[in-house]
C-alpha cells in the first residue's frame, strides 16, 4: 500500500515534519514537494534543519499566477498519481497546494486525507479561504485541529469522519523549543529579550499597494519601538516596486532581515514582547509559546487565539495599528494572561493521534 503526502509551502514542510517518519513506519509513503515555495530560506533550509527526508518528487512549479501554479501542479501530480497508484492522498491546509493536491486526487477517485480541516475566516475574498472550503467539501478524512473547527464543518454538513487531533505545529514548537531557546538570536540583532517586535508579512492581500504603505507608515511613526522584520520574498518584491525598500531598510528602529529558519524563528518569537503577523501560522506558533499577537487583518481563520484574548485584529489603517501597538506594548499584563492561557490547539500528541488514525486504513 502505497500513501502520497504533498507539500509546497514552508507551514506546510514545518507541519508534516513531524508526521513523514512516523508515515514512513507505517507504509510505502512518497513525499512530493510541488515547488510552491522554492526560496531556500522558504523551503530547503527547514528540511536540513527538522531532520526531513528528501522528497520523492519534485514538481518545480515555481512561481505563476495561482490558476498557472495550481494547473500546474495538477497535471505533473496527476502523472505521479498514474504511477504510483496511491491508497490516499495527504493534504495539510489551505495553499494552492493543497488544493491542486485534492483536486487532482478527487479526479483520480484516490481518497483524500485533509490535515488541518474546519478552518474559517468566513471572508470569500481570501484565497486560502476557497482552498480550504473545497479541500474539506472533496475529503474522505478530515483532522480538525480544535472544537471551533469540527463545529465550523458540522455547520457545513460535514460530519462523517471528522477527528479532533490538534494541529502538529504544537508538537514540532515543543520538540525543537528548548533548542531554540539556546540560540540567543535577539542578542545578534543587539536586542534585549521582551523589548523588540516581531513583525511578518506576506499575505497577498496585504502586500497589495495601499496596505502595504499603510503598514510601512505605521512603522515610521513608532521610532521608540523596536522591530525585527524577517521579510517575506513576495513583500520584498512589492516594496522594491512601490519605491518602499529603501525607506523600509533606512528605518532605525526596524531590523530587516531575511527569512529565517525555523529554529531561529522560534526564538526571536519566543523572546519578543509580542508579535504582529497576518500568518495563520504564526497565531498558532504565539499562543503555544505564550506570545502575545496583533493580526494584521480583519479577521482570522484561528478565531480561537481571538477568544481567549491572546490575539486581536487591528487590521491595516495605520493609524489603528500605531494606537493598538501602543497599547501592546505598554499591557504588562497581557502577556502574563496569554502564558496561562489553555492551548486551543493541542497537547503536543497531535502526530500520535494521526497516525493512530492512519493506521486503519494501512
Amino acid at each position: 500500500m502505497i500513501a502520497i503526502s504533498i507539500v509546497g509551502t514552508r507551514p506546510e514542510i514545518i507541519k508534516m515534519a513531524p508526521l513523514v517518519p512516523k508515515i514512513d513506519d507505517i507504509c510505502e509513503h512518497m513525499l512530493v514537494h510541488t515547488g510552491q515555495h522554492y526560496d531556500y530560506y522558504m523551503s530547503e533550509v527547514f528540511f536540513k534543519e527538522l531532520g526531513l527526508r528528501r522528497c520523492d518528487f519534485d514538481l518545480n512549479v515555481g512561481s505563476y499566477s495561482p490558476p498557472k501554479q495550481i494547473g500546474l501542479i495538477l497535471i505533473r501530480l496527476e502523472e505521479i498519481i498514474q504511477r504510483v497508484k496511491p491508497r490516499f492522498i495527504i493534504v495539510l491546509g489551505d495553499t494552492n497546494s493543497s488544493l491542486a493536491g485534492a483536486l487532482a486526487a478527487s479526479k483520480r477517485k484516490v481518497p483524500i486525507i485533509h490535515i488541518e480541516s474546519g478552518l474559517r475566516s468566513f471572508d470569500k475574498t481570501m484565497p486560502e479561504e476557497i482552498n480550504r472550503v473545497v479541500i474539506d467539501h472533496v475529503s474522505h478524512r478530515l483532522f480538525a485541529p480544535s472544537k471551533l473547527t469540527v463545529e465550523n464543518l458540522s455547520q457545513e454538513g460535514i460530519c462523517k469522519n471528522v477527528f479532533m487531533v490538534g494541529n502538529t505545529i504544537v508538537d514540532i514548537c515543543l520538540k525543537w523549543l528548548p533548542t531554540a531557546s539556546e540560540l540567543k538570536v535577539c542578542e545578534r540583532f543587539g536586542l534585549e529579550a521582551n523589548e523588540y517586535v516581531v513583525i511578518t508579512l506576506h499575505r497577498e492581500a496585504n502586500t497589495e499597494e495601499k496596505k502595504l504603505t499603510n503598514i510601512i507608515r505605521a512603522l515610521t511613526r513608532m521610532p521608540r519601538f523596536k522591530f525585527v522584520f524577517p521579510i517575506h520574498p513576495r513583500t520584498r518584491e512589492k516594496l522594491r516596486r512601490m519605491n518602499l525598500w529603501k525607506r523600509t531598510t533606512k528605518m532605525k528602529n526596524v531590523h530587516v532581515t531575511t527569512p529565517l529558519s525555523y529554529l531561529n524563528f522560534l526564538c526571536l518569537l519566543q523572546n519578543s514582547r509580542f508579535v504582529m503577523t497576518d500568518s495563520g501560522g504564526i497565531q498558532e506558533e504565539a499562543i503555544t509559546v505564550k506570545v502575545p499577537c496583533l493580526t494584521l487583518r480583519e479577521n482570522t481563520e484561528r478565531w480561537e487565539t481571538i477568544r481567549l484574548g491572546a490575539n486581536r485584529l487591528v487590521g491595516t489603517d495605520s493609524k489603528n495599528i500605531v494606537n493598538e501597538t501602543k497599547i501592546a506594548w505598554h499591557d504588562r499584563e497581557w502577556r502574563k494572561r496569554v502564558q496561562r492561557s489553555k492551548n486551543p490547539y493541542g497537547d503536543g500528541k497531535s502526530t500520535e493521534r494521526i497516525i493512530e488514525l492512519l493506521k486503519e486504513l494501512t
